[in-house]
């Protein structure tokens, strides 16, 4: 297997490499997979702070790992923005890692569910993640008063613009649960899940001290991750952040009714109410495509 792309942390540090087989690995095992020969056109380099991977001598540039880099930083914002690593560094590396995996949807001869013009997941697979989670889904939409066809067509929208990413997103997740990353299966931010709980509008788990209203402000990102990687508490996150959105927005206008806009907003900040809002064309799509997907699914 040869490395075709670096995911990196703030400070450069090689975090996860994956590979031409679509196969994300950890540093620790990408260096026993080096040492057995498993991957091309690197080396294990010993040093007194601990092992590395390096480039072999007289490789191309394209083999060079910190061509082949970027950072997770870039990475997580690429989630609701595909093309904005097409002109940063590593570019190339995350073209040629996106194409791979275009390829490999296509091969699947399924129904390919494109977003931004790249092919990211089929209905198919759509469906084999979405099905698990219907009793929850539905339940969900009825204690937060929402539609559940949004609410499934939302999660199918975080899917399919995780799926190229997940294998490599698992591994990165660990080492980031310090930060305002996007987690669980609706992709809520973390700060934002704070703000939720803050707000009473969902808490996890009442008994839990560290998620009172009196000490969440304090309460640690990784403590909070805990919950929020949970499928049960994400997807209700994920219906108390719609929620949320329509009360806000209630002073100028009902979004009950509003798919494409609440679609649209999901994803973004609050932002200040407007009477006539305009919807994105991911809210567009969310609304169009996803919901009725969301509605087969949930009602089979």
């Amino acid at each position: 297997m040869k490395i075709i792309l670096v995911i990196t942390d703030a400070k450069g540090k090689n975090l996860v490499f994956s590979t031409d087989a679509l196969k994300a690995y950890s540093l620790d095992e990408s260096i026993k997979l080096a040492k057995r020969g498993g991957l091309e056109s690197v080396h294990v380099v010993e040093t007194g702070q601990g092992s590395y991977l390096r480039s072999n001598l007289n490789e191309v540039d394209d083999d060079n790992l910190d061509v082949i880099s970027i950072s997770s930083y870039k990475l997580f914002l690429s989630k609701n923005d595909i093309k904005y690593l097409m002109s940063k560094d590593g570019s190339e590396a995350y073209t040629k890692y996106l194409f791979l995996h275009g390829r490999s949807i296509k091969e699947r001869g399924e129904h390919v569910v494109y977003i931004d013009g790249f092919p990211l997941i089929t209905k198919e697979q759509i469906t084999i993640k979405l099905t698990p989670h219907k009793r929850t889904i539905l339940s969900a939409a009825k204690e937060f008063s929402i539609d559940p066809y949004l609410l499934g067509a939302i999660l199918i929208d975080e899917i399919a613009r995780v799926n190229p990413w997940e294998d490599i997103m698992d591994k990165l997740l660990s080492a980031h649960i310090g930060v305002n990353a996007s987690v669980g299966i609706a992709q809520v931010k973390i700060n934002t899940i704070r703000e939720l709980i803050a707000k009473g509008y969902y808490n996890p788990n009442p008994h839990d001290k560290k998620l009172s209203k009196a000490n969440i402000a304090k309460t640690s990102k990784a403590y909070l991750y805990t919950y929020a990687k949970q499928p049960r508490h994400s997807i209700r996150f994920g219906a108390a952040r719609i929620r949320q959105i329509i009360d806000v927005w209630s002073y100028e206008i009902d979004l009950s009714n509003r798919p494409e806009i609440i679609g649209t907003l999901y994803s973004w900040k609050l932002g200040t109410p407007k009477p006539n809002p305009g919807s994105s064309p991911r809210g567009l799509q969310i609304a169009q495509e996803f919901y009725p997907l969301a509605k087969k699914i949930l009602e089979s």
